[in-house]
């Protein structure tokens, strides 16, 4: 029985032993019963059967695993090293580190089978360390990734708050202005509601304190380090999607609705507002130092409408529906509108902006041209004569 014993355990020393094993054990135990016979020495016989067997099982083990002598050694002997399990713990650990290495995203162990296996503290310690320290990085760059968009959010809700508040605000102003709109036949309205001036409220604290830049470069997701032209075109670009939200909103296009409805009383009490069609303030001044090229949608004034008559940035500016005069100031503008209103006091509206748009206009070439003093000149003699002709109408009518 111990025989049986000792070369059982021998066979599961060696790394693949179930192959050994299950074939090999039932031919030596149908070979080992005509060899025990029945003896009367007993202990001759017994010890006799005894060397026999472990003479038999030498040459099967011998015969049998040569092929893999090698590697069933080797593996033995990291068992034995690491105070082993008969070897159970050395036939499964090649493949339990293979495993581990895929996990990690590491390459395989390629130490052959014939040498032994050293300790590799780097897989085991340094892996999973850097393996933690990128899923914390991942996860920190998701998170903040993920607050930015958040912010962004915020604050283009912030920016179509602010169209809201001063939407309300025009339309209070103009609403009470017509209750009493006195005699001239005008009136100027300074407030300008551009991309370009809610981009400058937004951009003037964080372009002169750094703390405030830091912070509006976080929540527009550049680095920190980015220059002004960078952090200032994604400002840009939120401001821009802030206004296409605004109008496409029920209570922007409401309100739009309300402005042109105090418009069209402004028409009917034949009374001119005069507003800037662009902001003109220090935004655009920014934008050229950093080296920024906008387009007139970007200060152009949400105010602007058919109904009323508008200062544009240049001559070429503006159409025959919608008209905007350069050249003057808004005040100007509105001062030389209640000067034709003296001169004819039969002008509508609408002859006011047609007397102007002819009169920037070069009739030989079609060009538009600023309003300047020969301009200035000229509508108002047209004017004059626009009120001649209607005193012959009358005449004859």
């Amino acid at each position: 029985m111990s025989v049986r014993l000792a070369q059982a355990q021998a066979m599961i020393s060696r790394p693949g032993g179930p192959s050994v094993r299950g074939p090999q054990q039932e031919p030596r135990k149908e070979s080992a019963k005509p060899g025990t016979g029945k003896s009367s020495s007993g202990g001759a016989s017994s010890a006799g059967a005894s060397s026999a067997k472990s003479a038999s099982a030498g040459k099967s083990g011998g015969a049998q695993g040569a092929q893999r002598q090698d590697g069933m050694e080797a593996a033995g002997a990291v068992g034995a090293r690491a105070g082993g399990f008969d070897g159970l713990a050395d036939k499964h650990e090649p493949q339990g580190r293979s495993q581990l290495a895929l996990i990690r995203g590491e390459a395989a162990p390629s130490t052959p089978q014939g040498q032994g296996l050293p300790a590799r503290p780097a897989p085991v310690t340094v892996a999973p360390d850097l393996s933690r320290e990128e899923k914390v990085a991942d996860r920190e760059d998701a998170a903040s990734r993920r607050q930015s968009l958040e912010d962004r959010a915020k604050l283009r809700a912030a920016i179509v708050d602010r169209l809201l508040h001063g939407m309300k605000d025009v339309h209070g102003r103009l609403s009470n202005f017509l209750k009493n709109p006195g005699r001239l036949g005008v009136v100027n309205l300074t407030l300008v509601l551009s991309e370009s001036s809610i981009t400058l409220e937004l951009w003037k604290e964080p372009s002169a304190m750094p703390e405030r830049r830091a912070r509006m470069a976080q929540v527009m997701g550049v680095p920190p380090e980015a220059d002004d032209a960078t952090l200032l075109r994604a400002l840009m670009a939120e401001v821009h999607q802030a206004f296409v939200e605004f109008q496409a909103s029920r209570p922007g296009r409401e309100l739009r609705q309300q402005y042109e409805e105090v418009l069209q009383g402004y028409d009917a009490a034949n009374v001119l507002p005069v507003v800037p069609g662009h902001d003109t303030g220090p935004m655009l001044a920014e934008l050229a130092r950093v080296g920024i090229a906008h387009e007139p949608d970007f200060s152009r004034s949400l105010l602007v409408d058919p109904r009323l008559l508008a200062v544009g940035l240049g001559p070429e500016e503006g159409t025959t529906t919608q008209v905007m005069v350069s050249g003057l100031t808004v005040s100007q503008l509105g001062t030389l509108v209640a000067h034709l209103r003296r001169l004819n006091p039969r002008l509508t509206n609408k002859q006011v902006c047609h007397l102007l748009l002819r009169a920037s206009t070069d009739l030989r070439t079609t060009s538009r041209k600023a309003l300047g003093q020969a301009e200035v000149d000229q509508v108002q003699e047209l004017a004059r004569q626009l009120l001649r002709l209607q005193g012959v109408e009358l005449l004859f009518v």
